[in-house]
């Protein structure tokens, strides 16, 4: 990822939002915002009327762009020899517009905060090169909610103010939207679409202060501390809380594919009908699931639900601390919205700074 090189900020008009993508889609392939009946995802943009800046959460994160759901590792054919193919070996990234990165529109600080663990857990700590590669030809442009999303804690983790992993960070103003130009890509953007931008006035500067100031003092912060919860982990391990939330669990795994910072996939290979061609295939997987810690023998480590449950909390609020000084929970509330079982994520967490009890 190119370092942060902020320059002086813009204005970009509301009314040329569809000029800047009708420019960009010449040249990138432009995800962003849309309807999905009442709610919203992230999809292809190929029109900037189909942009919904003013949506509050999407089904699942923008983490899909830079970790596919379903992603082709390596494919292998015979003809006659077998021939083994990498696919990290298909991207060329070396320039900005070669029509093969991508940009996504819109990305709210919770989801940028999530990229942004990311960034730092499949590099640090579990290297991810197809990951990776995705990351580096990925262009953000990310966009501060002004209004708090239902089940949301992101003040309370920590996330509401982030920009990092954004190229781009765009604040809603009356009819403009203030742009600040994070990165080196972003300033190309910019250079790229350069007759819709003008710099930002002093006056514009001190509204956009103001309007993030009050923004703060709007959004819910239900979780006092949240930063001391790893070490609130012990006096609530063996808490009667976990049996009482895997009764009320069905083990779907709905939390964790819906979660921005959840990374876990398992491979299996794919061979055609014709036995002469396939792939060896990486796809999301969840910690929920009976069968994720299920190993030869038939031994599986987490049979219940309840040790499944706690495995995933533990996980991102001991683990991944520990491992990279970052809590991996964004605040972003998707997983409670997406809870069959209506378990909340915030009741949980104040289960646990209470004790478990």
């Amino acid at each position: 990822m190119p370092p942060k090189k902020k320059v002086a900020a813009l204005i970009l008009k509301k009314k040329d939002i569809p000029k800047l993508v009708r420019q960009l889609t010449q040249v990138l392939t432009v995800y962003g915002p849309v309807a999905n009946q009442s709610q919203f995802k992230f999809d292809t943009i190929t029109d900037g009327s189909q942009l919904r800046l003013d949506y509050d959460t999407t089904i699942l994160p923008p983490k899909k762009f830079f970790i596919p759901p379903t992603e082709d590792m390596v494919t292998f054919s015979q003809s006659p020899t077998l021939t083994i193919h990498d696919t990290l070996a298909q991207s060329d990234i070396e320039s900005l517009w070669n029509g093969k990165r991508f940009l996504v529109f819109g990305v709210h600080s919770c989801d940028l905060a999530a990229i942004k663990f990311h960034d730092l857990i499949l590099t640090q700590i579990y290297p991810d090169p197809y990951r990776t590669r995705r990351r580096e030809e990925g262009i953000i442009i990310g966009l501060n909610c002004l209004l708090p999303c239902e089940d949301s804690f992101c003040k309370s983790a920590g996330t509401l103010h982030t920009t990092d992993s954004a190229d781009l960070m765009l604040t809603e103003l009356d009819n403009t939207y203030y742009v600040d130009v994070l990165t080196e890509t972003g300033r190309k953007v910019v250079e790229f679409c350069k007759i819709l931008f003008s710099p930002a006035s002093t006056e514009q500067t001190k509204l956009v202060k103001k309007t993030l100031t009050q923004r703060n003092q709007t959004f819910p912060d239900p979780l006092d501390s949240f930063e001391e919860i790893p070490s609130q982990f012990d006096a609530s391990y063996e808490a009667e809380m976990w049996n009482r939330l895997g009764r009320r669990c069905f083990g779907c795994g709905a939390c964790t594919m819906v979660c921005p910072t959840c990374f876990c996939f398992d491979v299996s290979d794919r061979v055609e009908l014709n036995l002469k061609e396939g792939a060896r295939v990486r796809k999301w997987d969840s910690c929920q699931l009976v069968d994720f810690a299920l190993v030869a023998g038939g031994h599986n480590f987490r049979p219940t639900i309840p040790s499944r449950v706690r495995f995933r909390i533990y996980h991102k609020f001991w683990i991944e601390p520990e491992q990279i000084n970052q809590i991996g929970c964004v605040g972003c509330g998707r997983c409670t919205r997406a809870c069959p079982a209506d378990i909340d994520m915030i009741e949980l967490l104040s289960d646990i700074q209470k004790g478990g009890n």
